[in-house]
């Protein structure tokens, strides 16, 4: 297990500590909302960014990107072939 792994579970198992804990033992009330909402926040903050790069984002990137270059205009010289060669009939 890499850091950045270890790093991902110390912060949600954290999150569930927190609002175990806010569940049980935290008087009622706004302590326990606010420790409930931080525990939220933990969870959820802690996702961002968790997927970036896997081989389901690089798979749909990849899609995405066959999409958008066959709908774009055509790059770099134009037309694409010698002026004094003629297509089809036109120059």
């Amino acid at each position: 297990m890499n850091r950045r792994e270890k790093a991902y579970f110390a912060i949600r198992g954290g999150s569930a500590l927190l609002f175990l804990l806010a569940v049980a033992v935290v008087p009622r009330g706004a302590p326990a909302v606010i420790a409930c909402i931080v525990a939220g926040l933990g969870g959820v903050l802690s996702c961002i960014g968790v997927n970036a790069g896997g081989p389901g984002e690089q798979a749909g990137a990849r899609a995405e990107h066959v999409r958008y270059e066959q709908t774009r205009a055509p790059q770099g010289d134009w037309p694409p072939f010698p002026e004094d060669r003629v297509i089809e009939g036109q120059r």
